[in-house]
Parts: structure tokens; C-alpha cells; sequence
């Protein structure tokens, strides 16, 4: 009786939709409001898989640290608007990065797909300091389109980096290889290097792991790094069968844990083995056994923002990676260190010589209406066009084999957010995945002190 109600319920939405007057989707936002057209989206896979390049032409690029970065940005920017389904597609997120951008860049001011999701440079004349930020699995550098604004603010040139793999469509990380994450980060940050006389890097999620796993591999430091910024950096999975990706990908046809609508301009919704598989396996590179004979820590100093309940990161092994890293020979800088924790105190390791920050809920605060922090909320302000608390997006992924409740969590008033926690998810009949930062503004806070005592 439950498949039978469930195929009734999808019937219901199918047949409203195609007797619906809505035409195409005339922009990004559309295809967020359109829900009844949400069970063909999964079923077809429409944004899920690249375009083909046709007549555009193809820009090589090999990720030499002759190249420049406007060649490496004229490079992503031609493989998103050639392979992305929807790279041209108006898309009226109006983020204060993107309005940087478009002066600086001579665009129109209603951007497009490819601009909000490209790698970008923030540039600020006359200064000798730049930040290059990377970002995680699935996303796209839009996820920093709200901290670039806070460090170009602080007098930095602000450098992203889209990694291998994305802001195309999902189908290009079936075959993707964290080698090729290691390529691209390596000329990045490398670049910058040659370019600014003080670098700090940032990382979430993967974008962290990686910057670790370059700087673990170098056996000095070089000496204009001055500091680094993660936030819920990858370390283990949460999952305890995380390590079996790589072997379930090697089934023939077996290709994705999750196939999604992939409403979401800016990140990818639909997820393969592949992905998980290689990111496994970059994360072993810096913890455990095997890391730990050929790692090498820096005495750099680092500011953390990570959450005790983050459902997609094992935080316990986040803090024994920053206590190691905190062990560095010569530590003296980086007693300038700071970790910004959603959690009970408690439950951070007292012989931790970091300096440790537990924000306060506000009376009046948005951490009042939100269920613990996610692990895809850190880097996102509340106001944020797109992911913010009046953003249209929703992430309700978490309910994708069960299409009512998944169509529900898309259009229901007066959600519950939150994090993917098991008492979350048994208390709550429906909870959307927080895709933003509730303390964001006390984080930004404490972000400018760490650079005062960095600089």
C-alpha cells in the first residue's frame, strides 16, 4: 500500500505538470519554485550530466605555474559555459561579490549561471596580500561569494579555485581523480605564491584537506604563508562505510549513491561512488596510520570553524588533526591559533593549546531557530541570496528515496533547519538541511582578530 500511495502521489504532481501553462524555465530560480516538475528532473537527469561541447571551441590548459591566473579563469570559465546545461541561463542571485565582479569584469547586472559558479579574482590594487580559497566536494566557488566580500573588505585580492570535476554537471566527477584536486590546487596556490608577498589559504571541506595534504608534502613552508582558515575541513568521513565507495564504484553500472533533481545552480545534488571514493582516499593521505610515517606540520598559524553534530565530517578526528598540527617543531606561531566550535565545550580535549571559542546564542539570535550547526552551513551568511534565511533553495536531499516526504521538505511552510542529526531527523517530521552560518557574524568577528594577530 505505501508504493502504491507513493506512485499515486507522484502520478498526481507528473499530471499536474503537464497540464500546468508554466512554460521553460526562464531562470535558475524557476526551476527551484517548479516543484511538480521535480520526479521527471530525477528521472531524466536533465542538469545531471554535461553538454556536449558542439561548436565552442576547447581551451587546454595544464595547470603550469607559468600560466597566469586570468588564463587559468578564461580556461574554467569556457569549460562551464561548454559542458554546464545551463551555463547561460539568467540566474538574478545578486550576491555583493557578484556586483564586485561585474563592475570590475564589465558585465551586465543580472548575472548568469557560469559567472556565479566560475572561479573568481577579487582584486585589490595596490596590495602585496592575497587570500586563495577552495572550496568542497560538489560545490562551486559560489560558496565563498559571501567570505570574499569579507576579505577583499580586509584589503585582500581574493583568488578562488573550481576544482576538477566541477560546475559542470555531476556526471564529471564519474571519472575525476583527487590527483587532478592535487594538480589544480597545487598550481594555485603556487601560483599566488609567486604572485602576492603574504598568502593565507582557506579551505572548506575537501578545499581544507587538500591545502593540508600540499603542505604536508612540502618539506619547508614557504615563508609567505602566513596563515590558514578551514572551515568543517574533510578529515574522516562520518560514515563508517565511507571506504567502501571504492570498491562498490568498480561494479560495472553501479555508478551513484544518490540521483537528485539537481535543482541547485550552484552545487551538485546527485552523487557518485566516484566522488566519494576519491575523497576517501585524499583524506587518508592526512590521517591514520599511513599519513602519519610521511606527513610534515608548518608552523603556521590556524583559525578552524567546525560543528560538534556535522553529520558529513567526523569532527573528534578534525580536533586530533588540528592538536597535531598545533604540535609543529618551533610552535610559536601557532599560538595564535583559534578554533570557533558549535558545541558543548566539554567535548573538545583539554590539552589543546589552541584558543577556543564557543559562541553564545543571542537572545535574539537566528541560532534560536535552528536545530545545531550543519556542516554545509560554515561559510554562508544568513542573508545570502541563495542558501540565506530567505533564499528559495532548500537542501532536503536526505529524503531523496522517499519522493512525498523529499517534494514535501521542498514546499512545506515554516520548516524546521538544522543539521542531519539522528534525534534531529526522529523529532522533527520534516527538517531541511541548515545551508547557512547562524553565528556568521560573530564568526567574521573573530576572523578579523586572528588576522590582527596573524599580521
Amino acid at each position: 500500500m505505501k508504493n502504491l500511495s507513493q506512485k499515486c502521489f507522484v502520478l498526481s504532481l507528473m499530471l499536474t505538470s503537464f497540464f500546468s501553462l508554466a512554460k521553460s524555465p526562464v531562470n535558475c530560480l524557476d526551476i527551484s519554485e517548479d516543484h511538480a516538475a521535480i520526479p521527471s528532473l530525477i528521472d531524466e537527469g536533465k542538469y545531471r550530466y554535461t553538454s556536449s561541447v558542439g561548436s565552442k571551441t576547447v581551451i587546454n590548459f595544464h595547470f603550469s605555474a607559468d600560466d597566469s591566473y586570468s588564463q587559468y579563469l578564461e580556461y574554467a570559465m569556457n569549460e562551464i559555459s561548454s559542458k554546464n546545461p545551463r551555463a547561460d541561463m539568467p540566474c538574478p542571485i545578486m550576491s555583493t561579490s557578484f556586483q564586485q565582479l561585474a563592475k570590475q569584469n564589465a558585465w551586465s547586472n543580472t548575472p548568469n549561471v557560469s559567472q556565479l559558479i566560475a572561479p573568481f579574482e577579487l582584486t585589490n590594487k595596490n596590495s602585496d596580500k592575497a587570500i586563495l580559497l577552495i572550496h568542497g566536494l560538489t560545490d562551486s566557488p559560489y560558496s565563498y561569494h559571501d567570505l570574499a566580500h569579507f576579505f577583499y573588505q580586509q584589503g585582500f585580492t581574493v583568488r578562488t579555485l573550481l576544482l576538477p570535476g566541477h560546475g559542470t554537471a555531476p556526471s564529471d566527477l564519474l571519472d575525476v581523480s583527487y590527483q587532478q584536486w592535487q594538480q589544480a590546487s597545487q598550481y594555485a596556490i603556487e601560483r599566488t605564491l609567486n604572485d602576492f608577498e603574504q598568502v593565507y589559504l582557506g579551505g572548506f571541506s575537501t578545499g581544507g584537506a587538500l591545502i593540508f595534504d600540499y603542505l604536508m608534502q612540502q618539506k619547508k613552508a614557504d615563508e609567505k604563508i602566513k596563515g590558514l582558515f578551514m572551515w568543517s575541513p574533510a578529515s574522516k568521513a562520518k560514515s563508517d562505510q565511507a571506504w567502501l565507495a571504492q570498491y562498490v564504484d568498480y561494479i560495472p553500472f553501479v555508478n551513484w549513491i544518490d540521483l537528485d533533481a539537481d535543482i541547485d545552480f550552484a552545487k551538485y545534488e546527485s552523487f557518485p561512488y566516484n566522488a566519494a571514493a576519491q575523497v576517501h582516499a585524499l583524506m587518508s593521505r592526512i590521517v591514520g596510520e599511513d599519513a602519519i610515517k610521511n606527513r610534515v606540520m608548518h608552523d603556521i598559524p590556524i583559525f578552524v570553524v567546525a560543528s560538534e553534530h556535522d553529520q558529513t565530517i567526523e569532527t573528534k578526528q578534525t580536533l586530533v588533526l588540528i592538536e597535531e598540527w598545533q604540535q609543529a617543531d618551533n610552535s610559536l606561531k601557532n599560538k595564535q591559533s583559534v578554533l570557533v566550535y558549535y558545541g558543548d565545550k566539554k567535548n573538545v580535549p583539554s590539552s589543546s593549546n589552541i584558543k577556543l571559542e564557543v559562541p553564545k546564542c543571542l537572545a535574539e539570535g537566528l541560532c534560536n531557530e535552528v536545530f545545531d550547526v550543519s556542516h554545509t552551513g560554515t561559510t554562508n551568511a544568513p542573508s545570502n541570496p541563495h542558501y540565506g534565511v530567505d533564499g528559495l533553495y532548500r537542501n532536503c536531499g536526505h529524503y531523496i528515496k522517499e519522493l512525498p516526504r523529499y517534494l514535501a521538505c521542498k514546499q512545506s511552510e515554516g520548516l524546521v533547519k538544522g543539521e542531519l542529526t539522528e534525534v534531529n531527523l526522529t523529532q522533527h517530521k520534516l527538517l531541511q538541511r541548515l545551508t547557512y552560518n547562524p553565528y556568521y557574524q560573530q564568526m567574521l568577528a573573530s576572523m578579523e582578530n586572528f588576522l590582527k594577530a596573524v599580521q
